[in-house]
């Protein structure tokens, strides 16, 4: 039988969809001379790295030599079924664009041309390590900023070399602007990450908040809520976009951008007044229960509706459904903390299965479990590999303690959104960065001008970005997801996936590597595994009762690790709290509808509803900035896998048929997306998926089709995040 049944992407379709040219280049500079057909066919895998889930999906591919020619579905993985972003990565691994080796700036900064030119990677890292100590023994190590972007894999890495280099500013575009801002939200009431769940056999009804888990999950995600659906399970869908979830909805509440805690407040007072709560759960493990009580007084059905544009009707309809129990929910992991009034937002929704008792329960949403130590929300790993209460005790001395407090009190990641303030006022004076972006940020440009003004700046990447690399004086060649060895996947709390990996193309290295290579050279070489990438997970699995060698060995099967048992009700049994005290870890021991946090730093302490910013007759239709389509994530999947190109080859709006038709637009016209900061172009998309006044893009594109250029850089007062959807435009017709 063919080893390659099954595996539908191939080399041979791969060089179909790039230009004859390049196709050319692409056969006599990346494969070897031998050829293909004479090298035996071999089984490999690795993990998808070209979206947002952590942790990722298995890729089964098969080589011939050191060329991977199929790739497919790893069918003992957790996560086996592979989206056309995770097919793509192969046409990603042999793109003839490709930074393949080390380069250098020789023109100044600011020059037209930087200048780059091809070195080895002894005077890379030696250069890299010179500068970081010199900024060091000049300013401080503090001064240094360590980042690190998409793909998140280096971050256990990245973070050890900001510990043992002494800089407490390392921060990731999580704490730019992603999931983090959810995750702050979630820890303010329940004390530890906690987004939801899926649907179990006990589950009755299920509450999707603000997520399009159907294009922005694996595809397990939408087999779980399909599955529950037929089988009875009331779903109600939080969402102003009609999304596909939505559409399954049993109850589709479609509120205006921005107004998503004054309908949690309307819901809550639906289940407060008629007595659906549960109260004793309440009476012991919530607390602030009567002070959010009595500000959802104000919160009828009516004023509600007039707020949210949600009837009032079917927000009784919705509370009385999600009260028919036990009941689970899935909480978006960006969009609702995207505004400036963001993690309350969140914490409104959250309230919803807060006071019903639907916490940790057969049927509900779970608190996750993991092995020894493991840290998933700051992906590094464990606590001990990246030192965590080193960071924890220098939170006080970072630079964002004033200007985001509550974030400061509770991450210990650095929110450098203000990076271009810290540069200017000499507090920041150089980065090391891996898989950077400048267009993460609002008004991208400032952040450029920010890293021209810096000292030294490098970065990793399997591309060279010139709105990000221009002025950085030297980037590395990323090692791609088929080419590395860490880190290792984590998943369903107790099990590991490991790689088979081939050569890297070219010169390139992991970024693991290239981090630990770098802490040899800053530090003492036995922090860093003598810069062995193997070494450095081997110390995290042997803990776990396991090893690299032995997960290979294991293979195609997924290896089980010493970890806690998934079991209900952990905080009845002080499986929550780090003092391992019964109850939740949050300062009242309690889940907290009103946070002793935002009150500790004059910030509020109920999620009060904020009225987001207006349309107006100049700016009349909201924007949402960041929408996820299910063959595209933000910047991606750009000019990096032409095949994804080809679906979607210029950045797209979707307008509502009603502005469509007020404005002269048809199905693929190009349009100009303008406010009082900027302007983007884009091709129309017709369609109902937006309501009238709304406008839905992905970021991410380049040049004129850049739309972080029309956010403001303003923030959110506990996230620090900017309002990238909740901003006002207009939509014309281009000339």
């Amino acid at each position: 039988m063919d080893k390659t049944q099954g595996l539908k992407v191939t080399r041979r379709s791969i060089l179909k969809t790039i230009p004859a040219l390049s196709a050319i280049s692409a056969g006599s500079s990346f494969f070897t001379k031998a050829a293909c057909a004479q090298e035996p066919l071999e089984d490999g895998y690795t993990i998808c790295d070209n979206c947002n889930q952590m942790p990722m999906c298995g890729i089964h591919f098969h080589r011939q030599g050191n060329t991977v020619v199929s790739v497919g579905n790893w069918k003992e993985h957790s996560g086996k079924l592979l989206c056309n972003k995770a097919l793509a990565t192969l046409q990603r691994l042999y793109n003839p664009n490709r930074l393949l080796y080390p380069m250098k700036r020789t023109n100044p900064k600011g020059s037209v041309d930087p200048g780059f030119v091809r070195i080895s990677w002894q005077e890379a890292l030696a250069t890299i390590a010179a500068n970081m100590k010199k900024i060091r023994d000049q300013y401080g190590a503090e001064k240094l900023f360590i980042f690190c972007g998409d793909p998140k894999e280096p971050r256990p890495a990245a973070m050890r070399l900001a510990r043992y280099f002494g800089t407490y500013h390392y921060g990731t575009e999580s704490s730019v602007a992603c999931r983090k801002g959810s995750l702050l939200a979630e820890q303010l009431v329940f004390g530890c990450e906690y987004a939801g769940g899926g649907c179990g056999p006990k589950t009755k009804s299920f509450m999707v908040m603000a997520t399009n888990g159907a294009w922005s999950k694996p595809h397990g995600w939408w087999n779980m809520i399909s599955a529950a659906k037929q089988r009875g399970v009331n779903i109600i869908v939080i969402d102003a976009r009609r999304t596909k979830v939505a559409e399954l909805a049993t109850i589709h509440l479609q509120p205006k951008q921005g107004t998503d805690a004054a309908l949690g407040a309307g819901i809550c007072r639906v289940l407060f007044e008629e007595g659906l709560y549960n109260k004793p759960f309440c009476d012991k493990w919530v607390y602030g229960v009567e002070e959010y009580r009595n500000y959802c007084k104000d919160f009828t059905p009516e004023k509600t509706e007039a707020i949210t544009g949600v009837p009032a009707d079917l927000i009784v309809k919705a509370a009385r459904m999600y009260a028919e129990g036990p009941g689970s929910f899935a909480l978006t992991s960006q969009s609702l903390s995207h505004s400036r009034n963001g993690v309350n937002s969140a914490r409104a929704l959250l309230n919803i299965p807060a006071i019903l008792g639907y916490v940790d329960i057969p049927g509900g949403a779970l608190f996750g479990v993991g092995p020894k130590g493991y840290i998933v929300h700051d992906n590094g790993l464990t606590e001990d590999f990246v030192d965590y209460n080193w960071f924890k005790a220098h939170k006080k001395d970072r630079l964002d303690k004033d200007f985001v407090p509550v974030w400061n009190h509770t991450q210990v990641q650095f929110n450098p959104n203000q990076l271009p303030e810290h540069v200017k006022n000499g507090k920041l004076r150089g980065m090391v960065a891996f898989g950077f972006n400048v267009m993460i940020w609002p008004q991208p440009q400032v952040y450029a001008e920010a890293i021209k003004n810096m000292d030294f700046s490098c970065a990793t990447d399997y591309f060279y970005r010139d709105e990000t690399h221009h002025d950085m004086d030297i980037i590395l060649p990323a090692a791609m997801n088929y080419e590395r060895y860490a880190p290792f996947g984590t998943h369903a709390g107790n099990k590991v996936s490991v790689r088979t990996p081939v050569k890297p193309m070219g010169e390139a290295k992991e970024d693991w590597w290239i981090a630990l290579q770098l802490g040899c050279l800053v530090d003492d070489p036995k922090h860093f595994f003598d810069g062995d990438p193997v070494k450095a997970c081997d110390s995290i699995l042997k803990e776990w009762g396991t090893t690299y060698a032995d997960a290979q060995k294991n293979l195609p099967n997924m290896t089980q690790v010493q970890g806690a048992k998934q079991q209900p009700l952990k905080y009845e049994k002080g499986l929550l709290r780090h003092d391992g005290q019964p109850g939740f870890d949050t300062p009242s021991g309690k889940i907290e509808l009103s946070s002793n946090i935002t009150k500790m730093h004059n910030l509020g302490t109920i999620p009060i509803y904020v009225e987001p910013y207006q349309p107006t007759a100049e700016y009349p239709i909201k924007l949402i900035n960041g929408t996820r389509a299910p063959y595209i994530t933000h910047s991606k999947t750009r000019s990096d896998s032409p095949y994804l190109l080809e679906i979607e080859p210029m950045s797209t709006v979707d307008i509502n048929p009603e502005d469509a038709k007020a404005r002269g637009i048809n199905e693929g016209d190009k349009v100009l997306i303008k406010n009082q900061y900027g302007q983007a172009r884009a091709r129309a998309r017709v369609s109902i998926i937006v309501p009238p006044g709304t406008a839905g893009m992905q970021y991410g594109w380049r040049g004129d089709q850049n739309t972080q250029v029309l956010i403001p850089r303003e923030w959110d007062k506990l996230s620090g995040y900017a309002p990238y959807f909740e901003t006002t435009v207009q939509i014309t017709k281009e000339a």
